[in-house]
């Protein structure tokens, strides 16, 4: 075989390997013995003078140099894969993958869909929930939708909006812990609905100077969404994102006793960068932005 051709092929190995982080598990992926995946590895390890795994006894791990190769080798292929991508598909249909957290998905997504739909007929979403993304090139999605910092090297981020926090309960609840009254100091009495996940409480009472504990009288959800409607069923005070509060407070449902505390962050929506090219992603770039015009 070609020299160019096996080191190619090692190459492919080498990156399926990384994506499973274990030699077993590339092998079923590319239908091979275990042995004939690690015989790959040692080969392209020799051609290129230096180690790429680190070889544990229950794991894998990458060496600083297999770090290295691996993010330039993903880069390329995705290169690769998209050119092919848009040559074999120039018309927008099939499928369209959406990563994002629940409460946007539910509150600023799904409620537009019907339109999209409408717009895009032959296009398929397949919408994915994570409530948190740390490294994005090693999910598998086209689009991503989250609330963060989230520069990070070869990824596109088109801002969409900002966001503030502002904490909110019911008007039952409020009346009865008089907070609209004692103001910032009837907390102390209340339940503090947390999301797990964020520290948005604390820092909601350190911008206003309170010294209150928020943990010590509260409950924590694993999500967001559930903070907020626990909130709704009178079960305490919860904080969440202004923009997606705003509809239940406009129908009386919440009501916001305290004022708004600025995150000095952004929704964004994300994706490897160049993938903004590709017909399917560029027509859904192009159709969030008319949404939010």
């Amino acid at each position: 075989m070609d020299s160019k051709q096996a080191l190619l092929k090692n190459m492919h190995t080498f990156n399926v390997a990384v994506k499973t982080m274990s030699f077993k598990s590339a092998a079923a992926e590319l239908h091979l013995t275990q042995s004939a995946v690690s015989h790959r590895i040692k080969v392209l390890e020799q051609e290129l003078g230096f180690c790429l795994f680190i070889r544990g006894t229950r794991q894998l791990s990458l060496t600083p140099e297999g770090e290295r190769l691996h993010n330039t080798l993903a880069r390329s292929l995705s290169t690769i894969f998209n050119e092919i991508d848009n040559i074999q598909s120039s018309d927008l249909s099939g499928d369209l993958r959406i990563l994002t957290a629940h409460g946007f998905a539910r509150d600023w997504l799904v409620p537009r869909l019907a339109k999209f739909k409408q717009t895009f007929p032959n296009l398929n979403l397949v919408v994915n929930l994570h409530e948190e993304i740390v490294e994005l090139d090693k999910e598998e999605f086209d689009v991503a939708f989250y609330y963060g910092d989230y520069q990070q090297p070869n990824v596109y981020c088109l801002p969409l909006f900002d966001e503030m926090y502002l904490p909110v309960c019911t008007p039952q609840y409020a009346k009865e812990h008089r907070l609209l009254e004692r103001g910032s100091q009837g907390l102390s009495s209340v339940n503090f609905l947390h999301s797990s996940q964020s520290n948005a409480w604390p820092r909601w009472l350190k911008s206003i100077n309170s010294e209150i504990d928020s943990y010590q009288q509260c409950y924590r959800f694993s999500q967001q969404g559930l903070a907020v409607e626990a909130a709704k069923k009178s079960v305490g005070v919860a904080i969440g994102r202004l923009r997606f509060l705003t509809p239940a407070i406009e129908a009386g449902e919440l009501l916001a006793p305290f004022p708004a505390m600025e995150t000095h962050q952004r929704y964004a929506l994300l994706c490897m960068d160049s993938m903004q090219h590709r017909p399917k992603i560029a027509a859904f770039i192009q159709w969030v932005k008319s949404e939010l015009a």
